[in-house]
């Protein structure tokens, strides 16, 4: 058994106090010090926390804090991509190189140039 400075506690004061369940979060008192308890826990548990923001708490005192993000138009069309485009282009251009370099080593005469790629941005 445990033993506290000033009191002897044994399993028969243990079991001849009979300890009450708080109707509000369950746990277990005495009757006088459940008379106490019930009212703060009352008050405690019927209040509404704010869900914390983590990222306010972060940029709190910093420069950051003030500027607000500015999160992307919707009503604003994106740019299409034309990676497929530019590939086939980078693709080309690697094997006229190679066309060249070959020509070159073989004393042959030099191929054409690549067609130019067409943009359709301009």
């Amino acid at each position: 058994m445990s033993r506290v400075p000033g009191m002897e506690l044994n399993e028969a004061t243990a079991r001849s106090q009979d300890l009450i369940p708080c109707k509000t979060c369950g746990r277990h008192f005495a009757q006088d010090v459940l008379l106490r308890h019930d009212p703060i826990c009352k008050k405690v548990f019927n209040k509404k926390r704010k869900p914390f923001n983590s990222l306010k708490q972060r940029l709190q005192g910093t420069e950051v804090a003030t500027v607000r993000r500015q999160l992307p138009q919707k009503n604003q069309p994106q740019k299409k991509s034309n990676w497929r485009q530019h590939h086939e282009d980078f693709i080309n251009a690697i094997r006229s190189a190679k066309q060249v370099t070959k020509a070159l080593k073989e004393g042959r005469p030099l191929p054409p140039p690549p067609p130019p790629s067409i943009n359709p941005g301009l």
